[in-house]
């Protein structure tokens, strides 16, 4: 099956559980006005949340893997000193509309960020004359999701509410990869300077502790499937600069006569004998996360 041909299946796929979760959303909501018609009095609610969420990051990590694994079997390198990016911290508001005692849509912002830096020291056995270098990889994420969810109150006591909820998000991200080298050759760091946004589900489940008719501690845990399969930007400081979509793969290195992992930017993808194993890259949203925060009910 060719790359075009998968494309194609994956957002079709994408479309329609997009569109089923959408009309799930639609009957639940028309059934709870139908439900308590004339006898429940809307209300807007505002959440103030806060939390830690794990993000799988996709290619830009597998990159990083890649690159860790061939200087240790290449180079006196010791391993597992790139630091790849999973956890996030992140922060958030969202509006509530109660349509019912059971039934509310939520509407929500977060604001996703995180960055990590690796260095460490390795020797490069280049003929005639091997020699000392170091290395600074430092790789920043930031997204920024909008939410819009159904959320059905499963249990209620007087003090205590358990709900759940399923929804859509729309995801906007700015990711970069910077890879210094400090050596004799001191090469220009390698930039990518990447963006991509598209869509994704998510479910979760919350509870919510009431400390008075206006106000209520919620704890959210949430998971979350977003895939989004066009990075883009730019590349600088390689001898292969560029624009365009990213691409992942290997090229051919005659120097030390092997493929070596290999991250591009470029308008078409990369062809020919010195190229393997090249594919389109993706950034992966999807993850979990646990949030606490404020509920408060503006009438």
């Amino acid at each position: 099956m060719n790359t075009k041909l998968r494309f194609k299946k994956s957002i079709e796929a994408k479309g329609n559980i997009i569109v089923i979760t959408i009309i799930s959303i639609l009957l639940i909501s028309q059934t709870a006005l139908s439900d308590e018609a004339g006898k429940f009095k809307p209300e807007l609610e505002i959440n103030l949340m806060g939390g830690y969420r794990s993000i799988n990051i996709g290619d830009l990590n597998t990159y990083l893997k890649s690159f860790d694994k061939f200087l240790t079997e290449t180079t006196d390198y010791q391993g597992d000193q790139i630091k790849a990016l999973h956890h996030f911290p992140e922060i958030g508001l969202a509006l509530s509309w109660n349509l019912s005692s059971r039934v509310a849509v939520d509407f929500g912002l977060e604001f996703i960020s995180q960055k990590k830096r690796s260095s460490f020291g390795l020797t490069e056995d280049v003929l005639p004359s091997p020699y000392y270098q170091e290395y600074y990889i430092e790789q920043k994420v930031k997204v920024w999701p909008l939410t819009l969810r159904g959320c059905y109150l499963a249990l209620a006591s007087p003090e205590v509410n358990l709900s759940v909820d399923l929804g859509l998000t729309y995801s906007f991200s700015r990711c970069h990869l910077n890879i210094w080298e400090s050596s004799p050759v001191m090469p220009p760091p390698a930039v990518y300077s990447l963006k991509a946004h598209g869509p994704g589900l998510v479910g979760g489940i919350y509870l919510e502790h009431k400390l008075n008719s206006f106000l209520a501690l919620r704890l959210e845990a949430q998971g979350r499937y977003s895939k989004l399969a066009r990075l883009e930007g730019s590349t600088t400081g390689t001898e292969d600069e560029g624009q365009g979509f990213l691409y992942i793969g290997e090229k051919y290195n005659p120097q030390s006569d092997r493929y070596e992992p290999y991250l591009i930017t470029s308008s078409s993808m990369p062809a020919g004998d010195e190229f393997r194993k090249m594919r389109k890259a993706s950034l992966d949203l999807s993850g979990f996360s646990l949030k606490l925060g404020l509920k408060i009910r503006l009438f």
